[in-house]
């Protein structure tokens, strides 16, 4: 499906002209060097534009460049260890490394003999420099010494002295002979089956090209399929033939994969998962805005913000939600709800690539989905819904330091809002452990429970509770009769007693000491606190005193007892519901003093 899918991402790039053609590799040149007629060094250029992080390098297009792990010459070399043969050092350089030995001699032998027929100048030239360069006598090179510091990965073209815009690799006679090259060496003993992806009987490719780009990967790159182990092999075949794919789709779909991880609109990181997600359609950079701004933004760039800082598509969906309606993002009407969308997680295991989720579907399937998990989420006043990396955030422990989180939660998350899935239990267990221990300090009053914890708690309950009347709402729901979410408004009230009766001076309250337990064991707890609250009502003033014990009556009567164990789910309630009546206890306005 994937594979399918980055294809036809690859027929999108072809449009737009961002292919290369077949037989051909993209390679960021940071060196050009000049060569006279007789192949020696006249100089050395820097290819850099701009400064410090912001400098960049014209990419140029070379022959196809080697997968090859071990040594291996490329035609038309840009390594400098093959170029050279010389190895860096803190005082110069070194020809006595074997690996630059080795590649040298490979560059040599390769390509020699390819440019041996070549006759015009630029070509003639860099024979020369392939048959009178002498590592050992170039250790001292100036041109060489000039750019040690970055000569270890730096990437090199060559051109004759004062024509810089005649490269080697653009060369006439070197593109037409590697082209024959090319197409011989393709129809060489080529196998071919039914390519599952084209269902044409096609050349299967036996390697397939190194995927750049993926968190946690080899630099050289990591491998999507392949076949390494006898056990892994069927019916004989070995390497890629086990899995028939054509060398065409391989070549598109490898490209594809390369660009979208090239490009930082398409590819995000969670955790140790590198997430790419595009389009297949002309409406693909609106999908990707919608999807980047709500699913993927940084949690520095997703914190609460003012709506008139947001952009129209997210104040359309604000100004549903904070009304009370279901969410519905207006402003995205224009976009084909037909458009293909698709998303998938990959992370790396050596040389390999592992494919953790994937998602293919239409945008208005994804826009529903959200929508549905906006509707789970939201609460009152929310100004929007925090991105899965914000909400990462909040599974973590804030004095713990560590970032670390179990490597499946990101792809839990996403399935939750991608597939309208209930929150798996290992994470909401998580996140009550974090409600129950954290601390709120006097900076920050907000680390124990805030709207994102509360919202994702509330995404759980609302897709685990059978019970219509006992789904979670937006705010506070006194017709919510779970005796769960019952205790915890009571325990909210309790506290708010604690706090009138000292004045509001109290810097450790009855939260401090009793949350967890109240919310595990309310049998074992209440009691207690409930003999507290008649000590701090004898403090109040008589209107005040009546008004709270009206609020105590109305919960405790919806209670047969106090329950004596919570389950996960009841703990959730229990949270929720303390969240709710605090929030309503200290934004009314004014306090009813007329008795009844």
């Amino acid at each position: 499906m994937i594979i399918s899918a980055l294809c036809e991402y690859y027929s999108y790039m072809k449009k737009k002209g961002l292919v290369i053609s077949e037989g051909y590799t993209a390679i960021p040149v940071n060196y050009l060097v000049c060569l006279s007629a007789e192949g020696k060094i006249d100089d050395i250029l820097s290819l850099a534009e701009g400064e410090g992080k912001a400098v960049t390098y014209p990419v140029m297009i070379f022959p196809e460049r080697t997968q090859k792990s071990a040594i291996d010459s490329n035609i038309v070399e840009h390594r400098p260890l093959y170029l050279f043969g010389l190895s860096a050092t803190n005082e110069g350089f070194t020809a006595n490394d074997e690996k630059a030995k080795k590649s040298h001699a490979a560059f040599v032998k390769a390509n020699s003999e390819y440019f041996r027929d070549l006759t015009d100048p630029l070509c003639s030239a860099y024979l020369k420099f392939i048959e009178n360069w002498e590592p050992a006598a170039e250790t001292d090179n100036p041109y060489l010494i000039a750019i040690r510091k970055g000569y270890a990965t730096a990437k090199f073209a060559f051109c004759l002295s004062g024509l810089v815009n005649e490269q080697l690799q653009e060369d006439s006679q070197v593109t037409e002979k590697w082209e024959r090259m090319y197409s011989a060496k393709s129809n060489r003993d080529a196998k071919t089956a039914m390519c599952p992806i084209y269902g044409e009987e096609l050349r299967v490719a036996p390697l397939h090209n190194k995927i750049k780009g993926v968190v946690g990967g080899q630099p050289s790159g990591c491998i999507l399929v392949c076949f390494n182990n006898p056990s892994e092999n069927s019916y004989g075949k070995e390497q890629s033939y086990n899995s028939s794919i054509s060398e065409r789709a391989m070549r598109e779909y490898t490209e594809a994969l390369n660009y979208l991880l090239s490009e930082p609109k398409h590819h995000t990181r969670i955790d140790d998962m590198t997430v790419v997600h595009f389009a297949l359609s002309e409406s693909g950079d609106a999908c990707e805005e919608f999807i980047s701004e709500h699913l993927f933004s940084s949690f520095e760039d997703s914190k609460q913000t003012d709506a008139d800082d947001l952009d129209a598509g997210i104040k359309s969906s604000v100004t549903n939600l904070s009304g009370g309606r279901d969410a519905k993002f207006d402003a995205y009407d224009t976009i084909d709800e037909n458009t293909k969308y698709c998303i998938f997680g990959l992370v790396p295991n050596a040389s390999r690539l592992a494919v953790r989720f994937s998602y293919v579907n239409t945008f208005g399937h994804f826009r529903r989905m959200y929508e549905k998990y906006a509707d789970d989420f939201m609460l009152e006043n929310m100004e929007r819904i925090p991105s899965i990396w914000r909400i990462r955030k909040e599974l973590i422990s804030p004095k713990s330091g560590n970032d670390s989180l179990p490597p499946e939660y990101g792809e839990q998350l996403l399935r939750t809002v991608l597939n309208g899935t209930p929150l798996p239990h290992g994470i909401a267990e998580r996140l009550i452990r974090r409600i129950k221990t954290d601390s709120d300090t006097d900076k920050q009053h907000f680390i124990k429970m805030n709207d994102t914890r509360i919202g994702l708690l509330k995404v759980y309950l609302n897709r685990t509770i059978k019970n219509e009347k006992e789904k979670i709402t937006m705010s506070l729901n006194k017709e919510n009769s779970n005796p769960a979410y019952l205790c915890g408004r009571l325990f909210a009230v309790l506290e708010k007693v604690q706090q009138d009766a000292s004045g509001g001076t109290l810097n450790k309250t009855i939260k401090d000491s009793y949350f967890a337990s109240a919310c595990a064991t309310p049998s074992l707890v209440f009691p207690r606190l409930m003999k507290l609250a008649n000590v701090h009502l004898a403090k109040l003033p008589v209107n005040g005193a009546v008004f709270y014990q009206k609020q105590m009556g109305e919960i405790i009567d919806g209670m047969d007892e106090f329950p004596k164990n919570l389950s996960l789910t009841e703990q959730g309630n229990f949270i929720v519901g303390y969240y709710q009546q605090n929030k309503n206890l200290y934004t009314k306005k004014e306090v009813s003093t007329e008795v009844n």
